[in-house]
């Protein structure tokens, strides 16, 4: 856990690593990385209102677009008939989803991965590559700082900084990042979308690049991630499937619902919103430590001495299984959301927004999450309730990439 003052955390760092750049190496270049200042904490705040959608214009509706494109790709391509069942992997399916989200809103334009039902520009491939790397050097700083120092040598810095020219990996998506900001800067053009926002704001070309590709990995992996797991504790559990399947065909039958659901709609669903919150307790998107270093004069936590600038972690998983979920706290069991008393419900929250981090550190673009949570959630539970098979495909856990 991470003890927090009134007006911000009491461990100012949150390290994951800065772009490295050999003008400005120390230079805030994205949110997640070098806290090291107060200052730094600043620029990142600035930028809260894009993550949050009120830089973007018309956020749902985009949002919209892009999921009901995506429904009826699915229809077509794999609804099953009386003489021919199809069964296909919605987890890859939702991955093209969140990506193309994800790009609409931070490029303006969407990756097409949803219409052309593949993987564009290698980019699925490049996460599921660079995420247990980043994991392991978030668990090293000794290692992370090593290579720092390492890339400051010119031939070794071309080997192990990604470059818009690389043909593979994080710099393919450099690369497509460079290729929409060029478009933009001859006409003037600022589209409101995050990096038209992020320039209006202030930001350089290089800073806007990185927030985008940090965004752009980031925000795609961690909410398909989060959809695909809740989405398999409900269908795994028939109790909690045709609980929910019931309050959603009753709202159904009993007021207009949009097509896709709006965002208000999907809250006026207590249980809907409870399996989408145990669902993220189950199985945190983010298995990262959220690390912070001690205040020099040191801390105690639980009597237990911490010397000054000792980095302390906390891992989600763990936290998720507090005991102020009860004592069935390992246990997928949406009806803990709705059950309890308020005050416990709201003490309960508070752990679980722990998922997200916390203060200036906190996910930025948790808000968008639960939009599409919600709209992917419903909607996939009423394709299922139609023609549409899942495959068996086993569910891959972190622990099988090591």
């Amino acid at each position: 856990m991470v003890r927090c003052t009134k007006d911000r955390p009491s461990y100012e760092e949150y390290r994951v690593g800065n772009r490295l750049n050999e003008t400005q190496p120390n230079a805030l270049y994205n949110v997640c990385g070098g806290m090291r200042r107060l200052a730094s904490i600043s620029p990142r705040c600035s930028q809260s209102d894009q993550y949050a959608g009120k830089g973007i214009q018309d956020i749902q509706p985009t949002v919209d677009e892009i999921v009901v494109n995506w429904i009826q790709c699915l229809r077509e391509r794999w609804s099953s008939t009386p003489k021919q069942a199809r069964d296909f992997d919605i987890g890859k399916r939702i991955q093209f989803l969140t990506v193309d989200i994800t790009t609409k809103l931070c490029l303006g334009e969407s990756f097409r991965c949803v219409e052309e039902d593949r993987d564009q520009h290698a980019f699925l491939d490049t996460v599921k590559t660079a995420t247990p790397v980043s994991l392991q050097l978030s668990l090293f700083p000794e290692l992370t700082r090593t290579l720092y120092h390492l890339t400051k040598l010119a031939p070794i810095r071309r080997l192990l900084v990604p470059s818009a020219e690389d043909k593979s990996g994080i710099g393919t998506v450099m690369s497509v990042v460079k290729k929409v900001i060029s478009k933009r800067e001859p006409s003037g053009m600022t589209p409101r979308d995050m990096l038209g926002s992020f320039l209006s704001r202030g930001l350089s070309r290089d800073q806007a690049e990185t927030e985008l590709v940090v965004s752009l990995v980031a925000g795609s992996d961690t909410t398909s991630t989060a959809v695909q797991a809740t989405l398999l504790t409900i269908i795994t559990n028939p109790r909690v499937y045709h609980k929910l399947q019931k309050e959603i065909d009753s709202a159904v039958n009993h007021r207009p619902i949009s097509v896709p659901i709006q965002e208000a709609e999907a809250r006026q669903l207590p249980y809907l919103q409870a399996c989408i919150q145990e669902g993220l307790r189950i199985h945190p998107p983010l298995a990262q430590l959220r690390d912070r270093v001690a205040p020099p004069e040191g801390d105690y936590i639980h009597g237990y001495r911490i010397p000054g600038g000792t980095s302390v972690g906390f891992n989600s998983w763990g936290t998720q299984r507090d005991p102020i979920y009860g004592d069935d706290a390992a246990i997928f069991r949406p009806e803990r959301w709705v059950e309890n008393e308020e005050s416990r419900i709201k003490e309960m929250k508070q752990v679980c927004d722990l998922i997200f981090g916390h203060g200036p550190t906190k996910c930025l673009g948790s808000k968008i999450a639960w939009m599409i949570l919600n709209k992917a959630i419903f909607e996939v539970r009423c394709l299922i309730h139609s023609r549409l098979f899942l495959s068996q495909s086993r569910w891959l856990m972190m622990e099988d990439r090591f």
